[in-house]
């Protein structure tokens, strides 16, 4: 779960990448934006019924919805441009993704490895089923001093077995 910063669509907001195990239709995972309750001095309203909105400010999902699921870890974060940046985690997947469901650019790691423990498991289960699962992106923008004085370029073509997945669609009434 990130805020979203000040001046940024969205500001004081929340974006969650929601895995959606076990949902009542089946399990896929959605990018979740919400309002938390707070009151004018911005601290959290509580009324001792349950915590949070009724309705998201925004939700991004995939057309079809079980073709966007990572069933643990991943992310999101709201960036600058207003765009939101989604780790799919499990498949090692990122993408940039437009308030109205478009996918701007997508990118999926081609970096995995047989990383045991020293009794020969799986530093974590599942591992071996995931084997490109990355925890979390963070947008790091061009002009940062760590890139200072780097080459940064596209990585053109995508890997031969990059699958891209079809076009989304945002599931709030405000996005567009």
């Amino acid at each position: 779960m990130r805020w979203i910063p000040d001046g940024w669509q969205g500001a004081g907001n929340l974006t969650v990448f929601n895995n959606g195990r076990e949902r009542p239709e089946g399990s896929w995972s959605s990018v979740d934006e919400w309002t938390p309750p707070v009151d004018a001095d911005g601290r959290y309203a509580l009324d001792g019924g349950p915590f949070g909105p009724v309705a998201l400010a925004w939700q991004y999902r995939a057309l079809e919805p079980a073709r966007f699921y990572a069933p643990s870890i991943s992310g999101a974060e709201r960036l600058a441009n207003g765009n939101t940046l989604v780790c799919s985690g499990t498949g090692g997947e990122f993408f940039e993704v437009t308030r109205g469901g478009e996918i701007v650019w997508e990118y999926r790691s081609p970096f995995s490895g047989d990383v045991r423990n020293a009794d020969g498991s799986l530093p974590q289960p599942g591992l071996d089923e995931n084997p490109y699962a990355v925890f979390r992106a963070t947008r790091i923008p061009a002009d940062h001093p760590a890139l200072a004085g780097r080459e940064l370029r596209a990585l053109e073509p995508q890997p031969p077995w990059f699958d891209s997945r079809e076009q989304a669609r945002p599931a709030s009434p405000d996005a567009g």
